[in-house]
């Protein structure tokens, strides 16, 4: 690998592709994408043209490429597993869309791995990045809140198109559901900023007629700390994807939800009926989850260059698999599991 520079091979050309082909390029002359594979090689070779980048049909044929030092993967989740240990294993780095694996067994070997071979190894958590959590994290450690009560998430928007429609795979058997697309999300900020989930009681429905698996979900239980937390993830809202966290500590709570100007308030205690607006979390509801995915992008970059950990602990990611199959256990067993 050049000093200067991290060559990339991208596998998968779906959507959130276009946004993580747009964090190498914010990255100006650290970083190139030097090869694109997808299954379908005319769609690689189209999206390969703007980089006059090599094109490839198989990923085992990229990996291969000793001209590649970061193997960037945007394929469905039921493939980030196999495709992401057969690069680490060939010594590259890797960046893999979330969840990083089906199971938190294959999450924990993909990080083993990684380890053994001593590479840069995470998944692409935009959480760690959106502005409104790091201002969060900063008020945390202030204590701003004093002692934690009671966390809320909700992650919501639509898919319904993409249920219903045949070509897509969200809706399959083999996506497992809206708490392994979503509740990552959730399940990570929770290990973040707060220790962890402890225990999990979770409820799921099949609203769409369409759908093989779950895309909608309720769940609560304890954190670390031994505060309650409440999280729904739904995928059938028919409104802009959002997030929202509510924290309620002994002192004061905070409220972020991206679709609400200011995104970010601080209320000191019952009777701040107005709170404080924290300015310094912008309101952009179309932009707050592209802005955090390019910073996440930059941020593997960086980590290669300077030979440092990525700021995403694929740990982190680790447990978040963790409480969604205790989830499902839940879901399947209607009692409350422990971790």
């Amino acid at each position: 690998m050049s000093s200067k520079q991290v060559r990339v091979g991208m596998v998968g050309t779906g959507g959130i592709a276009y946004v993580h082909e747009a964090g190498y390029s914010e990255c100006g002359d650290l970083a190139q994408i030097v090869a694109v594979c997808d299954v379908d090689e005319q769609v690689a070779r189209e999206r390969a043209a703007p980089y006059e980048a090599r094109v490839y049909g198989d990923y085992r044929a990229l990996i291969a490429d000793a001209g590649i030092d970061l193997v960037d993967i945007t394929v469905p989740h039921r493939w980030h597993y196999e495709i992401a240990l057969a690069a680490l294993e060939q010594g590259k780095h890797v960046l893999v869309e979330k969840p990083m694996a089906m199971t938190s067994e294959q999450a924990l070997h993909l990080i083993q791995t990684a380890q053994a071979k001593g590479v840069k190894f995470t998944v692409a958590e935009n959480t760690h990045f959106v502005a409104a959590y790091r201002e969060v994290e900063r008020l945390l450690a202030a204590g701003a809140v004093g002692e934690i009560r009671f966390v809320r998430t909700y992650i919501a928007g639509s898919e319904v198109a993409r249920i219903k429609s045949e070509a897509s795979w969200i809706g399959s058997l083999e996506n497992k559901g809206v708490i392994l697309d979503s509740g990552v999300h959730s399940f990570y900020l929770m290990r973040w900023l707060f220790g962890g989930v402890r225990d999990i009681q979770a409820a799921a429905y099949r609203i769409l007629p369409e759908s093989q698996v779950d895309d909608n979900t309720i769940a609560f239980g304890h954190l670390a700390n031994g505060a309650v937390f409440e999280t729904t993830q739904s995928c059938i809202v028919e409104a802009p994807w959002t997030e929202r966290l509510e924290v309620h500590g002994s002192k004061g709570s905070l409220i972020v939800d991206h679709l609400v100007n200011p995104t970010l308030v601080y209320f000191k205690g019952a009777d701040d009926v107005e709170g404080t607006p924290i300015v310094s979390v912008p309101y952009e509801p179309l932009a707050w989850k592209y802005l955090s995915i390019i910073a996440e992008v930059r941020d593997v970059v960086q980590a290669i260059l300077d030979d440092r950990p990525p700021l995403i602990d694929p740990l982190y990611g680790y447990h978040a698999i963790q409480v969604v199959e205790a989830a499902y256990l839940s879901i399947a067993e209607g009692r409350v599991v422990s971790l």
